[in-house]
């Protein structure tokens, strides 16, 4: 079961929303992003979150939960209901830009939550950001962006090959090393570390090229 959580960060474009509203069994809006959904035609199956951002005045056909709990943001709360409906493949859009803070909360959401499904993507129009695990491969067009930080305060031990600037048994740390703004030169991009957890970012969407 694949389930598209809908934030209220930057608004997805119409075309990218609506190729994962098509690829999607459940769609959630996590307080405010029910606005994105709805303000391109769309309808959430519910939105939920302390609801304190989310003003609609015709509310026929379109469930709410109000989930008060503030030690959650509305992501994690929307996370949670994902799982809780048995979904295992999960694609967020606008967890990113506008504030900083929600920003930084939702990345800290997907590291709680990542493994727990088999995957989470968080999706703009720049392309995905996700926490994989070690050992980690995946193939990419040539010349493809793809970036590679710290979300634990350090991993050890990071090697990656297949890219431009390959590193080797190096500890990214915060304010010290990280892998930004790499490019993919060969078919496979494979990467791995000892301890800590690894966020990555492919620049696939339509911006980013």
């Amino acid at each position: 079961m694949r389930a598209l959580i809908v934030c209220g960060g930057t608004p997805p474009s119409k075309s990218l929303i609506e190729s994962e509203i098509n690829a999607a069994n459940l769609i959630v809006g996590a307080d405010s992003g029910g606005h994105a959904i709805l303000g391109y035609g769309f309808t959430p199956d519910i939105v939920l979150g302390d609801l304190d951002s989310f003003h609609y005045t015709n509310h026929e056909g379109i469930q709410t939960l109000e989930i008060e709990d503030q030690d959650f943001n509305d992501l994690e709360k929307a996370l949670q209901y994902a799982l809780d409906k048995g979904s295992k493949d999960v694609v967020i859009l606008g967890a990113l830009g506008k504030r900083v803070d929600h920003q930084m909360k939702n990345l800290s959401a997907m590291v709680g939550y990542y493994q727990k499904f088999n995957s989470l993507i968080i999706r703009d129009d720049y392309g995905d950001t996700l926490c994989v695990s070690s050992p980690y491969s995946v193939q990419l067009p040539l010349n493809t962006v793809i970036s590679f930080f710290p979300l634990s305060g350090i991993v050890k031990s990071f090697s990656s090959e297949g890219v431009q600037y390959p590193l080797s048994n190096t500890d990214l740390i915060p304010g010290i090393q990280d892998g930004t703004s790499n490019t993919v030169t060969d078919e496979t991009v494979t990467i791995s570390y000892d301890e800590g957890t690894l966020g990555v970012f492919i620049g696939t969407g339509k911006k980013t090229k």
